[in-house]
Protein backbone atom coordinates (compact mmCIF):
# COMPACT_ATOMS: atom_id res chain seq x y z
CA UNK A 1 0.00 0.00 0.00
CA UNK A 2 1.31 3.59 -0.47
CA UNK A 3 0.92 6.19 1.99
CA UNK A 4 2.91 9.68 2.33
CA UNK A 5 3.95 10.71 5.89
CA UNK A 6 4.15 13.89 6.81
CA UNK A 7 3.04 16.96 9.17
CA UNK A 8 -0.79 17.19 9.51
CA UNK A 9 -2.29 20.21 8.82
CA UNK A 10 -5.54 21.75 10.63
CA UNK A 11 -8.17 20.30 8.55
CA UNK A 12 -6.60 17.23 8.90
CA UNK A 13 -5.98 16.80 13.19
CA UNK A 14 -9.87 15.71 13.48
CA UNK A 15 -9.90 13.40 11.13
CA UNK A 16 -6.38 12.02 12.72
CA UNK A 17 -7.96 11.99 16.52
CA UNK A 18 -11.01 9.52 15.08
CA UNK A 19 -8.15 7.14 13.74
CA UNK A 20 -6.65 7.23 17.39
CA UNK A 21 -9.77 6.11 19.29
CA UNK A 22 -10.55 3.89 16.65
CA UNK A 23 -7.51 2.39 17.18
CA UNK A 24 -7.08 2.78 20.69
CA UNK A 25 -10.66 1.93 21.56
CA UNK A 26 -10.05 -1.49 23.00
CA UNK A 27 -5.90 -0.71 24.48
CA UNK A 28 -6.31 -1.53 28.73
CA UNK A 29 -6.93 2.16 29.81
CA UNK A 30 -9.24 3.00 27.77
CA UNK A 31 -11.56 -0.26 28.51
CA UNK A 32 -10.52 0.74 32.34
CA UNK A 33 -11.98 3.65 32.02
CA UNK A 34 -14.97 3.10 30.18
CA UNK A 35 -15.45 -0.78 30.40
CA UNK A 36 -18.81 -2.86 28.70
CA UNK A 37 -19.70 -0.11 26.44
CA UNK A 38 -17.03 0.24 22.95
CA UNK A 39 -19.24 3.15 21.67
CA UNK A 40 -18.50 4.80 24.48
CA UNK A 41 -14.66 4.33 24.66
CA UNK A 42 -14.89 5.39 20.49
CA UNK A 43 -16.55 8.86 22.18
CA UNK A 44 -14.17 9.35 25.02
CA UNK A 45 -11.33 8.24 23.04
CA UNK A 46 -12.41 11.07 20.06
CA UNK A 47 -13.23 13.29 22.55
CA UNK A 48 -9.85 13.05 24.36
CA UNK A 49 -7.47 12.80 20.92
CA UNK A 50 -8.88 15.57 18.93
CA UNK A 51 -7.31 17.69 22.19
CA UNK A 52 -4.22 15.46 22.14
CA UNK A 53 -3.32 15.53 18.37
CA UNK A 54 -1.58 19.39 17.43
CA UNK A 55 -1.17 20.49 14.13
CA UNK A 56 2.29 19.29 12.69
CA UNK A 57 1.77 15.94 14.43
CA UNK A 58 3.51 13.08 12.28
CA UNK A 59 0.34 11.45 9.91
CA UNK A 60 -0.16 8.83 7.46
CA UNK A 61 -1.93 9.56 4.49
CA UNK A 62 -3.72 7.49 1.50
CA UNK A 63 -4.77 10.60 -0.61
CA UNK A 64 -6.50 12.81 1.20
CA UNK A 65 -7.49 10.60 4.13
CA UNK A 66 -5.88 9.98 7.59
CA UNK A 67 -4.83 6.39 8.24
CA UNK A 68 -2.36 7.14 10.88
CA UNK A 69 -1.20 9.53 13.95
CA UNK A 70 1.72 9.98 15.78
CA UNK A 71 1.19 12.50 17.65
CA UNK A 72 4.31 14.87 19.24
CA UNK A 73 2.96 17.00 22.04
CA UNK A 74 5.50 19.95 22.74
CA UNK A 75 7.37 20.52 25.99
CA UNK A 76 5.04 21.77 28.53
CA UNK A 77 2.05 21.30 27.18
CA UNK A 78 1.59 17.31 28.15
CA UNK A 79 -1.16 16.02 30.28
CA UNK A 80 1.50 15.85 32.82
CA UNK A 81 1.84 19.66 32.65
CA UNK A 82 -1.63 20.70 32.57
CA UNK A 83 -3.82 18.53 33.82
CA UNK A 84 -5.85 20.30 36.96
CA UNK A 85 -4.95 19.87 40.07
CA UNK A 86 -8.10 17.43 41.28
CA UNK A 87 -6.65 15.37 38.41
CA UNK A 88 -3.11 14.66 39.23
CA UNK A 89 -4.11 13.04 42.37
CA UNK A 90 -5.74 9.40 42.54
CA UNK A 91 -9.47 9.55 43.80
CA UNK A 92 -9.67 8.03 47.37
CA UNK A 93 -11.19 4.76 46.20
CA UNK A 94 -9.36 1.60 44.86
CA UNK A 95 -8.86 1.31 41.08
CA UNK A 96 -10.44 -2.33 41.50
CA UNK A 97 -13.71 -0.74 42.77
CA UNK A 98 -13.68 2.69 40.95
CA UNK A 99 -16.27 3.63 38.96
CA UNK A 100 -17.52 6.04 36.20
CA UNK A 101 -15.33 9.04 35.68
CA UNK A 102 -13.03 7.98 38.68
CA UNK A 103 -11.52 5.89 36.59
CA UNK A 104 -10.36 7.85 33.91
CA UNK A 105 -9.29 9.97 37.02
CA UNK A 106 -7.02 6.79 37.56
CA UNK A 107 -5.69 6.94 34.58
CA UNK A 108 -4.42 10.53 34.75
CA UNK A 109 -3.20 9.99 37.89
CA UNK A 110 -0.79 7.86 36.61
CA UNK A 111 -0.22 9.21 33.86
CA UNK A 112 0.65 12.54 35.68
CA UNK A 113 2.79 10.75 37.99
CA UNK A 114 5.39 9.49 35.70
CA UNK A 115 5.49 12.71 33.40
CA UNK A 116 9.46 13.39 34.08
CA UNK A 117 10.64 16.30 35.19
CA UNK A 118 13.03 17.02 32.50
CA UNK A 119 12.01 18.68 29.19
CA UNK A 120 10.33 16.06 26.72
CA UNK A 121 8.40 15.66 23.83
CA UNK A 122 5.01 13.70 24.52
CA UNK A 123 4.45 11.24 22.19
CA UNK A 124 1.44 9.90 21.36
CA UNK A 125 -1.30 9.20 20.40
CA UNK A 126 0.27 6.61 18.10
CA UNK A 127 -2.46 4.91 16.08
CA UNK A 128 -3.20 3.35 12.72
CA UNK A 129 -6.63 2.46 11.32
CA UNK A 130 -7.32 -0.63 12.26
CA UNK A 131 -7.99 -2.05 8.78
CA UNK A 132 -4.35 -0.71 7.55
CA UNK A 133 -2.35 -1.93 10.94
CA UNK A 134 0.70 -4.45 10.28
CA UNK A 135 1.48 -2.27 6.99
CA UNK A 136 4.69 -0.87 7.99
CA UNK A 137 2.29 2.37 8.69
CA UNK A 138 3.32 3.37 12.54
CA UNK A 139 7.30 2.25 11.81
CA UNK A 140 6.82 5.20 9.23
CA UNK A 141 5.61 7.55 11.11
CA UNK A 142 7.60 6.56 14.33
CA UNK A 143 11.36 6.64 12.44
CA UNK A 144 9.99 10.55 10.95
CA UNK A 145 8.94 11.18 15.23
CA UNK A 146 12.58 9.84 15.95
CA UNK A 147 14.25 12.18 13.41
CA UNK A 148 12.43 15.45 14.60
CA UNK A 149 13.07 14.10 18.19
CA UNK A 150 17.24 13.70 16.76
CA UNK A 151 17.24 17.00 14.89
CA UNK A 152 15.89 19.39 17.61
CA UNK A 153 18.21 17.49 20.44
CA UNK A 154 14.58 16.21 22.53
CA UNK A 155 13.72 13.83 24.77
CA UNK A 156 10.46 11.62 23.46
CA UNK A 157 8.47 10.11 26.29
CA UNK A 158 5.27 7.92 25.57
CA UNK A 159 3.62 5.59 27.66
CA UNK A 160 1.38 1.99 26.17
CA UNK A 161 -0.34 -0.45 28.06
CA UNK A 162 0.10 -3.31 25.28
CA UNK A 163 3.34 -5.50 25.67
CA UNK A 164 3.83 -5.71 21.46
CA UNK A 165 4.05 -2.20 21.40
CA UNK A 166 6.78 -2.44 23.86
CA UNK A 167 8.81 -4.24 21.27
CA UNK A 168 7.75 -1.86 18.62
CA UNK A 169 8.92 1.37 20.51
CA UNK A 170 12.06 -0.35 21.29
CA UNK A 171 12.87 -0.61 17.51
CA UNK A 172 12.53 3.07 17.72
CA UNK A 173 15.01 3.77 20.20
CA UNK A 174 12.86 4.13 23.46
CA UNK A 175 13.23 2.02 26.21
CA UNK A 176 11.20 0.83 29.41
CA UNK A 177 11.43 3.48 32.34
CA UNK A 178 8.75 2.50 34.52
CA UNK A 179 6.27 0.11 34.76
CA UNK A 180 3.43 0.70 36.47
CA UNK A 181 0.62 -2.52 37.55
CA UNK A 182 -1.67 -0.22 39.88
CA UNK A 183 -4.65 -0.51 37.76
CA UNK A 184 -4.82 -3.84 37.15
CA UNK A 185 -2.20 -4.57 34.20
CA UNK A 186 1.05 -2.96 32.97
CA UNK A 187 1.34 0.55 31.77
CA UNK A 188 4.71 0.86 30.54
CA UNK A 189 6.35 4.25 30.14
CA UNK A 190 9.23 4.64 27.80
CA UNK A 191 12.09 7.21 27.30
CA UNK A 192 13.60 7.92 23.96
CA UNK A 193 17.37 9.93 24.30
CA UNK A 194 18.35 12.48 21.60
CA UNK A 195 20.69 11.05 19.17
Amino acid sequence: MDFEVRALTIDEVRPAGAVAARALRDNRMMSYSVPDDPLGRLKAGYDTFLERVPVGSVGALVGPHVIGVAAAVLPGACIGATAAAELREPPDIDPADAVGFDRTRHVISVMCQHDPDERHVHVGPVGVEPGSQGLGVGGAMLAAVGERLDRDGEVGWLETDKPENVAFYRRHRFDVAVEDRRLGFPIWFMRRAPA
